[in-house]
């Protein structure tokens, strides 16, 4: 994961409200996406994705959750050329 990829993962990460979704939140979060797929880091692995979200939280389910919703995301900016 390049840097600045892993800085808007970190930021959004940091920011997150893990009990409650709140907009900001997904904001964070698209934006990271849309960052990764600029940086070229369309197919981050998911141990690589757990591994830096495991010292911001540690339920597996929701990480796996927003792992597949950072993989609906890359799928989407791509079909589309988007960035």
């Amino acid at each position: 994961m390049n840097t600045p990829t892993k800085e808007k993962l970190r930021i959004w990460a940091e920011n997150n409200n893990w009990s409650n979704s709140h907009p900001l939140d997904e904001e964070r979060f698209w934006d990271f996406v849309i960052e990764a797929y600029r940086n070229g880091d369309k197919e981050i692995l998911e141990n690589e994705f757990y591994s830096f979200l495991l010292s911001f939280y540690e339920d597996e389910d929701t990480l796996t959750e927003y792992y597949l919703k950072y993989k609906d995301g890359i799928e989407l900016l791509s079909r589309h050329h988007l960035g």
